[in-house]
C-alpha cells in the first residue's frame, strides 16, 4: 500500500519539474499564475520545498511566472471559484470544482480509480455505522468528499456517526479500523485490496463510488491567452512530463467524469426552508429597492471584488459542509449587525460554497422574516456583468 500512496504524494512536484523543462513556444510577456495542488491527506511536508519553478518555467511561458504550491485544500477549493490563477493542477476534485466555473480541462494523467467505504467485520451495512465511528482524512480531501458522498446515498451525513476523526494522512484509516480506533474509513480499491490480501478477514467493503479521474489534471482559464495555451499544451507534449507512479500527463477534453465527482460533496442543496432563493439579477434588483447585499466571504475576497453597495459580514465556517452542519462550531456574530425586518440577501462563492447557506439559515433561525438567498453567488453576479467594486 505504501508504493500505491506515494503515486499522489509527489505527483504535484513532478509536474512543476515538468512544466520547467518543456520546450519554450512563443507567450505573452504577462504574469502567469500556476497553482500546484497536492491533496492535504496524501501530501509529505517536504513538498514545500517546491516553493517556485524559477527561470526554467518563465522561459516556457515567455513571460513572468508565479508558480504556488498549495496544500490548504480549503484555499484550493476557494481560489477555483474566484479565478484567481491561470493555470491549476491538481486531483479530480480541484479540477471539477474549477469546471463548474471559469475553467476548461486540458491535460489529466491517464486512468480511473474507485474508492470503498470500508467497515470493520461487525459492521455490515452503511446503515449500520450510524453511532459508530469513523477515520477521514482531512475533510476538503477528495477521499472525505467520496465518503460523504457515499454517506449521502444512504440519506447519512457525517453528522449521522458518533464520531469522524478527520486526520492528515490516507494510510492511517484501515490501521484504524483494524485496530479498532474506527469501524469505517475510506480508501482506494487498490489499497484496499491490497490490504486485505495482507490481513485477511480484518473488514469488509460497505459501498463502492464510481470510477472517477485518478492522479492529477490540468485546468486552464477559458480567457487565458493563446501564447500561455500552447505553452502547456507544449508541455503535456513533451517527453518530460511522466509523472512517476501516475502515468504520463496527455491532453484531455472530457469533463464529463468530472460532474459525478462535482456532485459528491461540493455542492449545497437546490433549496433552503424557510429561505428564498434569488439569482444575482433579482439580488441586484432587490437591493435597487432596499433589501441589503451581504456578503459573507472573507475580508480579503470581499476587497479583491465585491458587489456594488453590498456589506462584508464574514461567516467563519469551521463546521460540516453537510444539511445537519453544527452553528456552534462557527463565528457569526456580524449577524446582530443587521435588521430582522429589513429583506436580507446572503451571498458567497457559488453553489459549492456553503457559507451562504449556513448564513441563511443561521438568520432564519434567529428570528429574520425576509432571508434570501443567492446561491450563485460571486461567480454569477459576474457572469452577468453586474456593478462591482472596484
Amino acid at each position: 500500500m505504501r508504493n500505491i500512496i506515494s503515486a499522489s504524494l509527489f505527483a504535484p512536484m513532478a509536474l512543476v519539474a515538468a512544466f520547467a523543462t518543456a520546450a519554450p513556444p512563443t507567450a505573452p510577456a504577462t504574469m502567469t499564475r500556476v497553482m500546484v495542488v497536492a491533496d492535504n491527506s496524501d501530501e509529505s511536508s517536504d513538498l514545500l520545498t517546491v516553493a517556485v519553478a524559477g527561470t526554467p518555467l518563465q522561459k516556457t511561458l515567455g513571460g513572468r511566472v508565479v508558480v504556488v504550491p498549495m496544500r490548504d485544500m480549503f484555499d484550493a477549493m476557494r481560489a477555483t471559484r474566484t479565478g484567481e490563477y491561470d493555470v491549476i493542477v491538481g486531483p479530480a476534485h480541484v479540477a471539477a470544482s474549477a469546471l463548474v466555473h471559469s475553467y476548461e480541462l486540458i491535460g489529466s494523467t491517464a486512468g480511473q480509480a474507485k474508492y470503498v467505504m470500508v467497515g470493520s467485520p461487525s459492521v455490515k451495512s452503511l446503515a449500520d455505522l450510524k453511532g459508530k465511528r469513523a477515520y477521514f482524512p482531512a475533510q476538503d480531501s477528495l477521499r472525505s468528499y467520496v465518503a460523504r458522498g457515499l454517506l449521502q446515498e444512504e440519506k447519512m451525513t457525517p453528522r449521522s456517526l458518533k464520531q469522524v476523526t478527520y486526520g492528515q494522512t490516507s494510510g492511517a484509516g484501515l490501521i484504524s479500523v483494524a485496530g479498532g480506533a474506527a469501524e469505517a474509513t475510506i480508501a482506494l480499491e487498490s489499497e484496499w485490496k491490497e490490504w486485505s490480501q495482507q490481513h485477511p478477514k480484518s473488514g469488509i467493503v460497505l459501498a463502492t463510488s464510481r470510477e472517477m479521474p485518478s492522479g492529477v489534471s490540468v485546468v486552464v482559464k477559458k480567457d487565458t491567452p493563446e501564447g500561455v495555451r500552447r505553452a502547456v499544451l507544449a508541455w503535456l507534449a513533451s517527453p518530460d512530463n511522466l509523472v512517476p507512479n501516475a502515468g504520463r500527463v496527455v491532453a484531455a477534453s472530457n469533463q464529463t467524469p468530472y460532474e459525478y465527482v462535482a456532485g459528491l460533496g461540493l455542492f449545497t442543496p437546490p433549496e433552503l426552508k424557510g429561505v428564498t432563493r434569488v439569482n444575482a439579477r433579482q439580488a441586484f434588483e432587490m437591493s435597487q429597492k432596499g433589501a441589503r447585499l451581504v456578503d459573507v466571504r472573507t475580508e480579503r475576497e470581499y476587497n479583491i471584488k465585491h458587489a456594488r453597495n453590498s456589506i462584508l459580514i464574514s461567516y467563519g465556517e469551521k463546521s460540516l459542509k453537510a444539511l445537519d452542519f453544527d452553528s456552534k462550531l462557527d463565528s457569526f456574530g456580524g449577524i446582530a449587525k443587521l435588521d430582522k425586518a429589513q429583506p436580507i440577501v446572503f451571498f458567497c462563492n457559488g453553489a459549492e460554497c456553503w457559507k451562504s447557506y449556513k448564513a441563511s439559515k443561521v438568520a432564519v433561525e434567529s428570528g429574520f422574516t425576509a432571508v434570501y438567498w443567492l446561491r450563485g453567488g460571486m461567480p454569477e453576479w459576474n457572469s452577468e456583468q453586474l456593478p462591482t467594486t472596484p
